[in-house]
């Protein structure tokens, strides 16, 4: 082959290659594309948040991938009372189940108005309610770029109010550069370094109507180093109790803390320290807007990833929690034996408060102050107790705060030093006279030598107080208690008694009412007026342990009349089945002849009179449920006998009238 031929040839062979690789791609690439489809579901993405999920997706690999468009929207019935719904609605973008491009999130809580609105065939209400919207960019599931997180309020379905605006910049899943956040009462501007502190200065303008008020925080990778206060362009420089400004970050005791861990709580733990000679009121509003600008910061900043309870972008796949922040405090480690008195002052005033409110909400005080002294010094010492119950409940709060072992303890024991005013001895009127009593209260610790021993020696003297004094009254709950039971149940005693009384009296001549109960109703009379005055001459501990068993006894003999009553049936339904019914015919009339009679005899002569004079004569509470039992079992025997082949029976009780020796040919065992 010359080289020109061969030259075509291979041209002719590479653009073949070419066609075919290019048919190859473009099959596979509709193959993939058709692949990649729409869904339509329902998804929850947290417990009790669901809604509808539009989004795109192909299956690849054998499972749903998210890839492409994916919107969600939730909309539930509100459950605060001043709106009708709640919308959550998010719109964004998957590549291969990760976040990518352009993200929001919007929260709505809505009131449906009146006036109505067509759009196309379609005829809605206007709304009126807040929105807080986030929007942002991830790529490859992390934040990137610029974000911005707005609250505002509309009304008429358009936006009346711009509550906040909030905007900073992420890299890589990071909060990083600066932040602005804007309202009506508050702006702030800061910064976060390339490794995600707060940096540099953050400023914070309060927007007052009189004076100005501004405030500035210098940072230097986390550590707060110096806080300034400017006030009608005074300044003040201020500064945290305890709190360690000073000492290396390289230092090992210094720990990264972020904003959703409470870094605000440690700030707030106590009051800031003004360093020049203020006025009080200075000190109290420097605190004020201290604690206002730390909650504006929390929420601006956690706003790009938290709202309503939940983590926003992890509720939905694709991404991995956003770092909004943090810095660098020393920590002050407790050790064990501080761990426990912490934990003792915990459980003692928790217990020290629970005492104080059972008694207060005990309906028995107001009902028995008339009656009882103790009511009445027990409500005043315990008034003692609770008005200082603030100043108490302030250094609890510090004490167990978890914000405490970030503090220098030491430095801050004098300013949560509860100056309590406990009086020698109290006076309290009871029956229209004044009482004055000795208590001895527990002894305040001095401020200058106040520790955390000292603070749960206090907090433990006033639980036992407490818990003696408690005791005491507590006694005369349960007292109380029994006679408001006893009450009750003697009402119950009164009405069967009556209710006794009426079935058994020989005039009522009610229906039912026969020669049993004629037989027996002086017994039940007297059982029944023995055992009520008898109850009524004990006392109120031995009533207790009596009336329980006195309403057995009389809803037994109420239970016995119905027994007498049903008695007259048995009889009759015994002597139909030993009776058998022949027909004469030369009389023409039915014969009656008894059958199985030296049973029936035995019975009728001898076992049935012994078992009712066994029970006249032992007639008593104790006795009456067993004798019902006797007394059925050995009708239901006699039934029995009816039925079945009884000739030795027979043989044996021919001449037997001893009731003890019928009961044993019977195989019948009575209960007493």
């Amino acid at each position: 082959m010359d080289k020109f031929k061969r030259h075509v040839f291979l041209s002719f062979s590479s653009i073949l290659s070419w066609l075919v690789f290019a048919l190859i791609f473009i099959s596979t690439s509709v193959i993939f594309a058709q692949q990649k489809q729409v869904k339509k579901d329902s998804l929850e993405i947290i417990e009790g948040v669901s809604g509808l999920v539009e989004y795109e997706y192909n299956t690849s690999k054998g499972e749903d991938i998210y890839d492409g468009k994916f919107s969600f929207q939730s909309v539930s019935p509100s459950k605060l009372k001043s709106f009708d719904f709640k919308a959550i609605v998010y719109e964004g973008e998957f590549s291969s189940n990760q976040k990518s491009g352009n993200w929001s999130f919007s929260d709505k809580i809505m009131r449906e108005e009146n006036q109505k609105f067509v759009s196309g065939f379609r005829v809605g209400k206007f709304a009126s309610g807040t929105e807080n919207k986030i929007s942002g960019k991830f790529q490859n599931g992390k934040a990137v770029g610029n974000w911005e997180a707005v609250k505002q309020d509309y009304v008429n379905s358009e936006v009346k109010d711009t509550l906040f605006f909030i905007e900073s910049t992420f890299k890589n899943n990071r909060l990083v550069g600066s932040l602005k956040s804007t309202s009506k009462s508050i702006i702030v501007q800061g910064y976060f370094n390339a490794d995600g502190y707060f940096h540099g200065d953050w400023e914070i303008k309060h927007q007052t109507d009189d004076k100005p008020v501004r405030e500035i925080r210098t940072y230097e990778a986390g550590i707060l180093k110096t806080y300034e206060f400017v006030i009608d362009n005074k300044t003040f420089d201020v500064s945290y109790s305890g709190f360690d400004t000073t000492v290396s970050r390289d230092d090992e005791h210094w720990k990264d803390y972020t904003l959703e861990e409470g870094y605000f709580d440690i700030l707030n733990l106590v009051d800031l320290d003004v360093e020049q000679s203020v006025s009080s009121s200075i000190k109290v509003s420097v605190n004020n807007y201290h604690k206002k600008s730390n909650e504006f910061i929390k929420n601006s900043v956690l706003a790009f990833s938290h709202q309503s309870g939940f983590d926003i972008w992890n509720s939905i796949r694709g991404s991995s929690p956003l770092e909004l922040g943090k810095f660098k405090v020393r920590k002050f480690d407790f050790t064990e034996e501080e761990k426990k008195k912490i934990q003792s002052i915990a459980e003692n005033f928790a217990n020290i408060q629970s005492v104080l409110k059972r008694f207060s909400e005990n309906p028995k005080v107001k009902i028995g102050k008339p009656v009882y002294e103790k009511f009445n010094e027990a409500e005043l010492i315990f008034n003692v107790y609770r008005n200082e119950l603030t100043q108490l409940e302030r250094m609890v709060h510090v004490i167990t705060s978890d914000a405490f072992e970030f503090v220098d303890r030491k430095e801050i024991y004098g300013k949560i030093w509860p100056k309590l005013l406990f009086p020698v001895e109290v006076t309290y009127e009871f029956q229209s006279e004044l009482i004055t009593q000795p208590h001895e209260f527990p002894k305040v610790p001095e401020r200058q030598n106040f520790d955390l021993e000292k603070a749960n020696y206090l907090i433990k003297n006033i639980n036992e107080d407490v818990v003696a004094l408690y005791k005491e009254v507590d006694k005369i709950f349960k007292a109380m208690e029994i006679e408001k039971s006893l009450s009750r149940d003697e009402e119950r005693l009164v009405e069967k008694k009556l209710k006794i009384e009426n079935l058994f009296d020989l005039n009522s001549k009610k229906e039912g009412f026969n020669a049993y109960h004629e037989r027996y109703s002086e017994l039940v009379l007297k059982l029944t007026e023995d055992t009520f005055n008898a109850y009524g001459n004990l006392k109120i501990n031995e009533k207790k342990n009596r009336i329980k068993g006195l309403l057995n006894c009389y809803d037994n003999l109420i239970e016995f009349y119905i027994f007498l009553k049903d008695l007259k049936s048995k009889d009759e339904r015994l002597d139909d089945a030993y009776t058998r019914i022949t027909f004469n015919p030369y009389m023409m009339v039915d014969m009656s002849e008894r059958i199985k009679e030296n049973i029936y005899k035995a019975f009728d002569e001898s076992l049935k009179p012994y078992l009712f004079n066994r029970l006249s004569n032992n007639f008593s509470c104790e006795t009456i449920e067993s004798a019902m039992e006797n007394i059925n079992h050995v009708y239901q025997k006699m039934l029995e006998l009816s039925k079945r082949d009884t000739k030795e029976e027979e043989r044996e009780l021919r001449r037997q009238k001893d009731p003890e020796a019928i009961l044993s040919v019977l195989e019948l065992k009575l209960k007493y």
